[in-house]
């Protein structure tokens, strides 16, 4: 009974862990991984306006720097990756037209990253970026070139319905070659047109942030896959403890009777006997009747 209580724990445990497998599989991602280490930024425009804004912007920023370097007699590029923390940030502004909302946002002191967005009938566009950067010895030691560089970037990252905001936690990579910018905990509706204390309107998710319906289909798989087998086993196991239940009561009631066997063997001794002397009578009679 103890090895069978034993069996059904470890059974119990592998179910539970295949559904929290499934459970971890077939969740939507919610929050960058690394929120609590690094701030989320909030930008409205117009700035200090509390009775209007045209566009509100969420996002944590994360970029990476391939640059030449040298070092001794050797020329190889060298990449440096960090993020941007309160600190980092100077100021941002922003205008407010009707067709197109903007967004200047100042870091590393001389650093200017834009962003602008285009409104096209019932839906906003955001397809272009600029970034005016520049390589100082400081944040990228053995630089060859110094001063400011510019990098200019058409492409639709986002394009939503007006009156809906878009949110894409996963992030969205900006690839502008030497530059790459990654956009996490990312939330954004341009033309917002209202009070900037008001929340974001409902939201479309990128395509990241959407559950796969094939992990969902995988996860409860791995569900029915784990019961079938545990009522499998529970079964055999039920089916067995019967017939071993069942063979020891018949042993059980053989050792409390110890005569019940040769009691049975004097019934069937006698009962061939009298059938013996039945089938003699038998004869005679048919011996008696050919006689006669």
């Amino acid at each position: 009974m103890s090895k069978k209580l034993e069996l059904m724990d470890i059974l119990a445990f592998i179910i539970v862990y295949l559904i929290s497998i499934s459970k971890n599989s077939c969740s939507p991602v919610d929050e960058y991984e690394t929120e609590d280490l690094f701030p989320i930024f909030e930008f409205i425009i117009p700035r200090n306006d509390p009775t209007y804004a045209c566009l509100k912007l969420q996002t944590s920023l994360f970029l990476s720097v391939a640059y030449p370097a040298k070092v001794g007699n050797e020329e190889l590029i060298k990449k440096v990756n960090f993020s941007i923390g309160e600190s980092d940030i100077s100021s941002y502004t922003g205008f407010c037209q009707k067709e197109r909302n903007q967004i200047e946002i100042i870091f590393l002191n001389e650093w200017r990253l834009e962003f602008y967005f285009y409104r096209t009938n019932e839906t906003y566009l955001f397809d272009h970026v600029v970034l005016y950067y520049k390589l100082d010895g400081a944040l990228f030691p053995d630089s060859i070139h110094h001063g400011a560089q510019s990098e200019v970037y058409d492409y639709t990252f986002v394009n939503s319905t007006l009156s809906h905001s878009f949110r894409c936690n996963s992030g969205i990579l900006i690839d502008l070659g030497e530059v790459k910018i990654d956009l996490v905990n990312f939330k954004v509706e341009a033309f917002f047109d209202k009070r900037p204390n008001l929340p974001f309107d409902e939201e479309i998710v990128c395509e990241a942030d959407k559950e796969p319906l094939s992990q969902i289909f995988q996860g409860w798989l791995y569900i029915f896959a784990a019961l079938i087998a545990f009522l499998v086993v529970i079964s055999t196991l039920y089916l067995f403890m019967i017939h071993r239940s069942h063979a020891k009561k018949i042993k059980r009631e053989q050792r409390s009777d110890p005569f019940e066997i040769a009691d049975n063997q004097e019934n069937l001794d006698e009962s061939n006997y009298n059938e013996t002397i039945e089938r003699t009578h038998s004869k005679e009679k048919k011996r008696l009747v050919v006689r006669v």
